[in-house]
């Protein structure tokens, strides 16, 4: 049913039940203009219909809610609009399937990218080394022996009046290759971390399994007493010296000349 407002002119779209054959008063939301409205002289009209035999037992009439007088027409189309809500069902969301494949692919490129694309992720990010070597996957690292010293401690027992000095720790693989253990170089330093004293051990074992690791052990009596901390780092071996050096040749003796005099 459409409503006009005398007034502004102002068209409303309401439910015609909503408006009885003894008029209703309505308001207009926009100018607040009010009017009795009544029902259209074409709206079909009840039919008296004719007294049947009261049943046994009737079923009581639910009671009627008074109708509101000044109930603005807003506030009619709205109530309107609530019950046509409650009874129309709102349509299943369906799966953005195409979302979800997209994102697996983009996830999938990236996983990809990262397990064959390492040795450029590590050039670029150094950090993310210490990241694949944890989930043992094999990288190209400045670190060309591919062993790294950890757990580093130290213990002093004083045996019949001499210190002793043991510096223990682990060497461990960092790469999916057997790597051969070379010797140990053993620093201690004083507070401002300067010099003060260092040896080198050999370890127990010659190699390491790829991603093991082997423990090492050195001791040393009397450590001087400025001594305070203890730094320790693997000895790179030596690449033997190319001898390909020509040798100086000889001098061949001159020969003597000898003139003939007549």
């Amino acid at each position: 049913m459409i409503l006009t407002c005398p007034s502004c002119s102002t068209r409303y779209s309401i439910d015609s039940a909503s408006v009885s054959a003894e008029g209703r008063m309505v308001k207009c939301a926009k100018c607040g203009h009010k009017w009795r409205e009544f029902p259209p002289e074409d709206m079909p009209k009840k039919v008296a219909e004719l007294p049947q035999a009261p049943d046994p037992m009737p079923e009581p009439e639910a009671p009627q809610v008074p109708e509101a007088e000044g109930m603005s027409i807003e506030e009619m189309s709205r109530a309107s609009k609530k019950r046509a809500q409650k009874k129309e069902k709102p349509p299943k969301k369906k799966r953005n399937w195409l979302g979800w494949l997209l994102f697996i692919l983009i996830l999938g490129g990236l996983g990809a990218g990262g397990f064959y694309g390492r040795n450029y992720v590590v050039q670029f990010w150094p950090a993310s080394a210490k990241l694949y070597q944890m989930i043992k996957l094999d990288v190209k690292t400045t670190n060309l022996l591919g062993l790294e010293i950890k757990n580093l401690t130290t213990k002093s027992i004083l045996e019949n009046g001499v210190v002793r000095l043991t510096v223990t720790g682990n060497i461990v693989n960092v790469t999916a290759h057997q790597q051969p253990i070379p010797r140990i170089a053993i620093q201690l330093v004083d507070s401002e971390g300067l010099h003060v004293y260092s040896w080198s051990a050999a370890p127990g074992v010659e190699n390491v399994e790829p991603w093991g690791s082997v423990e090492f052990s050195s001791s040393m009596n009397q450590p001087p007493e400025e001594a305070k901390h203890v730094k320790a780092h693997l000895i790179a071996p030596k690449k033997p010296e190319q001898e390909h050096m020509e040798a100086p040749k000889k001098a061949e003796p001159k020969k003597d000349e000898h003139k003939e005099v007549h």
